[in-house]
């Protein structure tokens, strides 16, 4: 089986450059996913609180249940920023080995294929102006059989 998406591995360097740029895609994703689903807990909680500070006098299950809810909103907070630092060191990673991954294509294999295409397109400039001359070398050669041909074709 192909894979619909071929991974270049051709180089070392752009891989890394893509690898990283995988990373950076995937911390982007988790730190969207973990914000979200940390806002979406807050504000659950909140609405309870809401409607539990509403009321003017509450029972002490009220008043636990409160409690409750304000501890589950500072345990998200925390989960939240406990999750940030992974996500940014997975971040900073994907960041670095992109640009080192990039520069380093571009500084050694992207100058080297530059010159070897350079190189190969003087080559077939040489070739075609070799051939250009080759040809006009002909041209004479070519003028006279066809005038003796002429000339034979005129005498019959």
């Amino acid at each position: 089986m192909q894979p619909s998406l071929p991974i270049p591995t051709d180089n070392i360097y752009k891989f890394a450059c893509l690898f990283g740029l995988v990373l950076i895609v995937s911390a982007i994703f988790a730190f969207v996913t973990s914000y979200s689903s940390s806002l979406d807990r807050k504000v659950k909680h909140i609405e309870v609180m809401i409607s539990l500070e509403a009321k003017e006098d509450r029972t002490k299950a009220e008043n636990d249940l409160l409690a409750m809810h304000k501890r589950l909103i500072e345990v998200t907070k925390s989960n939240e920023d406990f999750t940030l630092v992974p996500i940014a060191a997975i971040l900073v990673f994907g960041l670095s080995l992109s640009w080192y991954g990039a520069n380093k294509w571009h500084q050694v294999i992207q100058k080297r294929d530059d010159a070897m295409v350079e190189l190969q397109l003087r080559k077939l400039e040489a070739e075609v102006a070799k051939l250009e001359a080759d040809a006009k070398k002909l041209q004479p050669v070519e003028r006279l059989e066809r005038a003796s041909a002429e000339a034979a074709n005129a005498q019959t």
